[in-house]
């Protein structure tokens, strides 16, 4: 499962990651990091005990049910969302139609901005 965390100042300065992962033995993957905002990936069963933990130290958790929407009649499987995806999110099947493996994403969004056809989104 993967957790969006927001961190509101001056939290941001504070080893909370680190003391989550220390406190749960949860071995959590960091798919994405900014100043204030990370997104991990998170083993089921550890899901509901880091989420609390993180809360506890006034982080903003989210779940990450989906992370990318995608638009199958806007489409026109140009390849350009293959061509920038640093994971693989996307690749062309047999037929060379898009295949979407949204497990893989770590909205990165660079997949939005390179639609020529704003067929991708980020769901927030």
């Amino acid at each position: 499962m993967k957790l969006l965390l927001r961190y509101p100042l001056p939290l941001d300065e504070m080893p909370y990651t680190a003391e989550v992962i220390l406190e749960t033995g949860a071995k959590i993957n960091i798919d994405r990091a900014t100043r204030d905002e990370l997104i991990v990936d998170v083993p089921g069963d550890d899901v509901e005990h880091v989420a609390e933990l993180f809360r506890e130290k006034g982080v903003e958790v989210r779940k990450l049910l989906k992370l990318i929407t995608w638009d199958e009649e806007r489409c026109i499987h140009c390849g350009a969302c293959i061509s920038v995806c640093p994971t693989r999110v996307f690749t062309f099947n047999p037929s060379w139609n898009i295949n979407l493996e949204e497990e893989k994403c770590v909205r990165c969004e660079i997949c939005v901005k390179a639609c020529p056809l704003s067929a991708l989104a980020c769901v927030e």
